[in-house]
């Protein structure tokens, strides 16, 4: 295995006129003495080929790109040369410079890390939503209705109507002050120390998601 530090491609040459050239990727990959039998994204690969099924294949590894992760793992960019037709490759014969394939593979796993981060995102959000609906129902929702819409015992806000700063912050004076509650903080003090931030988060998506 050939460790590059720039991205290089051969020249097109009379001898490789018809050749095709293929980019595949592995992010934050543990060990590079794995790399070989590990399932490539992209290209041809197409997660389901690994380096050397690709050789099996009939593509052979022109050229290597490995950087290292912030947390000590492998970013692998494989280029693969077949002189077979394929039915996703890049003909080396095109205009671009190695540069602007390196900038193309880059822009794709930029891509796919913001789509990873959105998906990753929408999941905390519904399991924060699950969690906030056990809680408000346990907890919460005797004394302020079934979507937060009582304002319990005509004294505190319709906590549908609140932002998530707005609740994390009256949670918090009940739990510090003996003052705060309009005469009723005795009621809602037990309940406000035995919640943390992240509870009061998902209190606040599950709210959010039923009043839409």
């Amino acid at each position: 295995m050939r460790l590059l530090k720039p991205l290089t491609l051969t020249l097109l040459t009379t001898s490789t006129l018809f050749a095709q050239t293929t980019m595949c990727f592995k992010e934050n990959h543990n060990s590079m003495s794995t790399i070989e039998n590990t399932k490539l994204d992209g290209g041809e690969c197409k997660s389901i080929y690994t380096v050397k099924e690709m050789k099996k294949n009939g593509w052979n590894v022109d050229d290597i790109k490995i950087t290292t992760t912030n947390k000590g793992k492998y970013n692998f960019i494989y280029i693969f040369k077949n002189s077979k037709s394929s039915s996703n490759f890049i003909n080396v014969n095109s205009n671009l410079t190695s540069e602007e394939l390196e900038a193309k593979i880059i822009k794709k796993l930029e891509a796919k890390k913001e789509q990873e981060r959105k998906e990753q995102e929408i999941k905390r959000k519904i399991d924060l939503k699950e969690k906030g609906q056990k809680i408000y129902t346990k907890k919460c929702q005797t004394c302020h209705g079934s979507k937060g819409e009582i304002e319990a015992y005509n004294s505190s806000k319709k906590l549908n109507s609140l932002s998530l700063e707005e609740i994390q912050d009256a949670v918090a004076r009940y739990t510090n002050s003996h003052e705060y509650g309009n005469g009723n903080q005795f009621i809602m003090r037990p309940y406000a120390a035995s919640v943390n931030n992240n509870e009061l988060e998902a209190i606040y998506q599950y709210l959010n998601s039923i009043n839409k």
